[in-house]
């Protein structure tokens, strides 16, 4: 299964952020190369700006052979579909974000069965995401839009899908739709079911 997703020639995105100042000491910024790449540097405190991809989790959530996706209602793909997913903050894990971003975007409480797929996505120009694809049933809670999402629906596991954004979602899909009794993934750590939330 592919692992690299690319929608934007990578060449086009300007090799330095827009970040100014020092985050450190509120120094102007400038642009040095260290270890073969632009970086944003504080001439003052010596701080190096390093670029990385943002942590996020994807959903796939199933009951009775279908799959919900969410309309999307912030950039990137704005008006189209994909599966419910948020970025990892800082002081969570990554399985406390998949039953958060679960919560916050359609309403329901998720219980997580497996770790399905990781990807690296290059969505479009300032976006690069590392995205881990979890396997959702639904526990409880209502169906219910919210956060990034402006609409959330049940479709058919084997299709056929709305148009979706991103092109990992639709292989992910594919591929759980096609194989899904072979295709259960990584087991999620049992003593995440009993930490409490």
């Amino acid at each position: 299964m592919k692992q690299v997703y690319v929608a934007y020639d990578r060449k086009e995105e300007p090799a330095a952020d827009r970040f100014r100042y020092c985050p450190q000491c509120q120094t102007a910024l400038t642009i040095k190369d260290v270890d073969h790449k632009l970086r944003s540097v504080c001439p003052s405190c010596g701080f190096i700006r390093f670029r990385n991809p943002a942590p996020v989790i994807s959903l796939l959530i199933v009951k009775d052979d279908q799959v919900l996706l969410g309309k999307r209602s912030s950039e990137p793909g704005r008006g189209k579909w994909a599966t419910p997913s948020g970025y990892i903050e800082y002081e969570d894990d990554f399985l406390t974000t998949a039953v958060r971003e679960a919560k916050e975007e359609t309403g329901l409480d998720v219980e997580l069965r497996s770790i399905i797929q990781v990807v690296s996505s290059f969505a479009s120009p300032g976006y690069h995401f590392l995205a881990v694809y979890l396997l959702a049933g639904v526990a409880g809670g209502e169906l219910e839009a919210g956060d990034d999402l402006g609409e959330v629906a049940w479709f058919p596991l084997s299709g056929p899908w709305p148009e979706l954004e991103f092109q990992e979602d639709v292989d992910v899909l594919e591929a759980y739709s096609n194989s899904k009794r072979r295709f259960e993934g990584l087991p999620i750590d049992p003593s995440f079911a009993r930490q409490e939330r």
